[in-house]
Parts: C-alpha cells; sequence; structure tokens
C-alpha cells in the first residue's frame, strides 16, 4: 500500500460516512483523494526546491506523516470528505430529501408501474397498478382479471371491469376516491398524505440498499381503504435518496378485529402505460353500465369510443402439466403458508409479444454436479413431473441461475419445483440481476426467507404448496440477464428440485426498436 493510500485510509476510517446508498461513493472518493495528494505532493516538492516551505500550524502537534502535506492539502481532502459525508443524501449540499420533494420528483415521471401485494387472512392477493399523475389518471389489474381504472381529471369517474359478468361500470369519483381519506391507490395516498409534507424521513435498509423512509398513522373514524371503514392507517413510503423517487411502499390496515390487511408495494418507472382501461384486457364489446347522475345534454348512454396505445396487455399462454394429485394436501406443514386458491388460476396479462425467454438457455448452479439430472433440464420444455424430467440437487441452500443472454423486461417467472406430491419449498427466493456472479444491480421479485436463514435479507412473502400450475411470480418491472432462484430443501426432506423455471418477457433490443 503506497503512502498516500495508508493517508486515505486513515483519513476515512475516523469518520462515519454513510456510502450505502451509493456503493460506488467510496471508491470515487478514494480515487479522488488520492489523486489530489498525487498533484499536491508535487507542488508541494516544487514549492520546497524554490525555499517556500509553509510554515507549521503553532499549538498543535501534528502526525509525521498526514501533516507533510502542505496545508492546502489537507483543505483539498477536507473539502472532499465533507462533500462524501453529505453527498449520500444530498445534492450540492442541499439536505435530506422531503417528502414534499419526493412526491413531487415521482410526479414528474412519465410513467410509475407498482406490483401491489395484499396479506389478508393467509391468503396473498396480487394488484398492478400503472399511473399517468400528468393526465391525473391511474388504472389496475386484480388477481381475479378485474380492471379498475381511476380519472382525477375532467369529470371526475371511477371504472371497473369485472370478467364475471363481462360488464364496465362507469362511477362517479370524488376528489380522492371514496372519501376524504380513502387510498386506494398511489394518487390518493399523496393527496391523503400531502398535508404532512414536513414529516421528517429517516434512514431503512430496502432489497439491500440504504432508502429514505416516511412514515404516516392515521387514527380516526371515517378512515377508508377502497370501500372497507378502518380506524387505523399505517404507511411507510420509501424513496431512492439521489432520484428521491418512491421505490416502495408499506401499509397496513387496522379495525376493531386487529389487523386487516398489509400490504407491500414494489414501484418502477416504465417509458409506457395504457390508455385506458381496454389496455388492460377489458374488450370493447362489454357491457357499460353508467351509474352517474344524469344530467340535461350528456348523452350518457351513447356508446364512447374506446381509446387504446400501443401498450397492449393480453393473457399468457401457459401450457401447463398433468395434474399429480386432487383436492387440499393436508401433510404440509409449515409457517407462514399460503391458503390454497381454490379453483383455476387468473390469467396473467403482459404486454403482446411476450414470450419464455429462457427456453433453451443455459443454466448454472451452485452445485455443478447435480445428484439427478442435468441442469439443461430446467429450460428444456418439458414440466411433466415423470421420472427423467426433474433435476435434484444437494442438501441445504442451493440455487440455480438462468442466463437469457441478453437484457430483457421480466414480467413473470414460473417455477415447478417438484409437483408430484404436495410440498413446499423452504426459503424460496428469486433474483434478477445483469451481473453474473449477482453483486451489483440485484432487484429481488420473491422472497419467502421469512428469517433470513440465506442471509439475502428477510422476506415478507408467503410459502406455498407445489401443484402442477407452477408458482407464478410477477417480475415487478425488473430489467437485467440473469435470473437466479434459491431453495433451502422442503417439507418432505432437505434436497432441492427443479422441473422448469420459464420466463416471460421481451428483449429490451425489441423493446427499445419500438
Amino acid at each position: 500500500m503506497s503512502e498516500n493510500e495508508h493517508e486515505f485510509q486513515r483519513l476515512v476510517g475516523g469518520l462515519k460516512i454513510d456510502a450505502e446508498p451509493n456503493p460506488a461513493h467510496r471508491e470515487r472518493l478514494r480515487r479522488q483523494m488520492l489523486q489530489t495528494f498525487e498533484q499536491a505532493e508535487g507542488r508541494g516538492r516544487r514549492t520546497e526546491d524554490r525555499g517556500q516551505k509553509t510554515a507549521p500550524l503553532s499549538g498543535i502537534r501534528r502526525p509525521s506523516s498526514v501533516f507533510r502535506l502542505p496545508f492546502f492539502r489537507l483543505a483539498v481532502a477536507a473539502a472532499i470528505l465533507i462533500a462524501a459525508t453529505f453527498g449520500a443524501w444530498s445534492l450540492f449540499g442541499r439536505g435530506p430529501a422531503t417528502f414534499h420533494q419526493v412526491r413531487l420528483a415521482t410526479q414528474k415521471m412519465p410513467w410509475l408501474y407498482a406490483v401491489v401485494s395484499r396479506y389478508q387472512g393467509g391468503e396473498v392477493r396480487a394488484e398492478r397498478h400503472w399511473y399517468d399523475f400528468a393526465a391525473a389518471k391511474a388504472y389496475a389489474v386484480m388477481d381475479d382479471g378485474s380492471v379498475v381504472g381511476w380519472d382525477y381529471g375532467g369529470g371526475p369517474k371511477k371504472l371497473v371491469y369485472s370478467p364475471r359478468i363481462r360488464a364496465l361500470q362507469i362511477a362517479e369519483l370524488s376528489a380522492l376516491g371514496v372519501g376524504p381519506d380513502s387510498t386506494e391507490n398511489l394518487m390518493s395516498v399523496f393527496a391523503v398524505f400531502a398535508a404532512q409534507d414536513k414529516v421528517t424521513g429517516s434512514t431503512s435498509q430496502y432489497d439491500g440498499r440504504t432508502v429514505r423512509a416516511f412514515e404516516f398513522e392515521k387514527t380516526q373514524t371515517g378512515l377508508a381503504i377502497g370501500d372497507k371503514a378502518v380506524s387505523l392507517l399505517k404507511a411507510t413510503i420509501l424513496a431512492e435518496p439521489r432520484t428521491k423517487h418512491v421505490v416502495a411502499a408499506r401499509v397496513e390496515y387496522q379495525g376493531n378485529s386487529g389487523v386487516l390487511a398489509r400490504e407491500e408495494w414494489v414501484v418502477s418507472y416504465p417509458q409506457s402505460g395504457p390508455a385506458s382501461v381496454f389496455d388492460l384486457g377489458v374488450p370493447g364489446s362489454a357491457a357499460r353500465v353508467d351509474t352517474r347522475q344524469k344530467q340535461i345534454g350528456t348523452p350518457r348512454d351513447e356508446p364512447t369510443p374506446v381509446p387504446t396505445s400501443s401498450f397492449r396487455l393480453t393473457p399468457l399462454e401457459i401450457r401447463l402439466p398433468k395434474p399429480m394429485f386432487a383436492g387440499t394436501p393436508q401433510d404440509v406443514r409449515t409457517a407462514n403458508l399460503e391458503r390454497p386458491r381454490g379453483g383455476v388460476r387468473p390469467p396473467f396479462l403482459a404486454p403482446v409479444g411476450t414470450t419464455n425467454v429462457a427456453l433453451g438457455k443455459p443454466v448454472s448452479s451452485s452445485d455443478p454436479e447435480p445428484v439427478i439430472g442435468s441442469l439443461d433440464a430446467i429450460t428444456d420444455g418439458d414440466k411433466e413431473a415423470t421420472e427423467g424430467s426433474f433435476v435434484e440437487l444437494s442438501p441445504g441452500s442451493q440455487h440455480v441461475t438462468i442466463d437469457l443472454q441478453e437484457r430483457c423486461d421480466i414480467y413473470a417467472v414460473i417455477v415447478w419445483h417438484y409437483h408430484r406430491w404436495p410440498r413446499a419449498y423452504l426459503d424460496v427466493v428469486v433474483q434478477v440481476s445483469d451481473d453474473p456472479a449477482f453483486k451489483t444491480g440485484v432487484k429481488t421479485i420473491f422472497n419467502n426467507d421469512t428469517d433470513d436463514s440465506l442471509g439475502l435479507g428477510a422476506g415478507t412473502d408467503l410459502s406455498y404448496v407445489e401443484t402442477y400450475e407452477g408458482k407464478l411470480i410477477d417480475g415487478k418491472g425488473a430489467q437485467g440477464r440473469y435470473v437466479r432462484l434459491f431453495s433451502n430443501g422442503n417439507t418432505h426432506d432437505d434436497l432441492n428440485h427443479y422441473i422448469e423455471v420459464e420466463v416471460y418477457g421481451r428483449p429490451l433490443r425489441l423493446i427499445q426498436a419500438h
């Protein structure tokens, strides 16, 4: 280690610098300081050669190494260190992000996409939301295939499509949704908490990175979550410190009987979104029921045009293997187990042109020599639970990694571990990254490792029983080249199995070409 490198380590080691928000921050700091030291040292030597030595600071005993530097070297170094100390949370000295700044920065984005997981009574329900803040419109697709649209602009209205009756209901929408304290979506959440813009943020951890957290709590009668009355609403908004964009949210509702529901929001920012509910699977032929109060001169009963855009969702065509058992399994015992859904899985909507980009792609593993089978069976398209169609990995924590061979928008991952018998696989974690080593840029899209056994962070997703449908995991707007899946044995034994993994997405090169 050079003398200057040693001085850098000694100076930085004495400071409490939070460089977590930007992993490259410390390395850039190191290079800047070393370059400054080297340049200043050269100037110092030239000054001494001319007989112009710097006078010592009186009354201060100086360590023999650091204070051999001219005073301006320390001044420059101190300036860099001060910038480093505050740089993690500030931009040019403006201080930590406020909720007001987060709200404004988020609302300036062309589109916001959120995957919402609602946990209630051992069940998990999924919603997908799109937000166009400029047009004051929001859209959501529920896990039962229903579609909701909110229009907060001229003539506020709410649209609800039911696939069961194939009808689109149009209703009045108050300024904040159902009521003055309704939080149906992120727009109404922002509106409800706008008066609390001065709330103090704090440092928190999310998905392996440091974020800014803003916590809100309202306790009163008259609160509403959609059409449900609650007495306690707790919300935590997580924001990226540099961009000030919302990256996640956690919401809890509580009534007189305890916790009603808990929601986890994962947020990303695509370049495009739906123009109307018809882009989200609502058929143009759907019957329309307008419940708004009719006004003179307003032809509410006449057909309205169907606005659409190039953004169009369609159900994924997923070929399923043969079921190997029927009924509800009774012998699977593990904590945090979701209830069987009952009935077939609702269709999953994805942009037109979405395909299984993992088919035939190379697979690597933490166990390079499986106990049974070959790793290439994981992406060969065979999902049947028969002999020779599965891979068995060694006991304990193991993972497999699929190389998609190019960056993709990932909309869904479906995994079949082993559905010949009802069992639940433990500590299932699914991640996406552009780094084959999964050291940087990692995005976790599923994690039911609630006690952090794998050391990847504690998850909140529920465990589930293997069935012929496989586990469909929402891609949550993730982009990347590699998909990694972890498991840590199952409720039957300590082994890890994979029959097939499908990754539904579109290569970014094709998306950008359009």
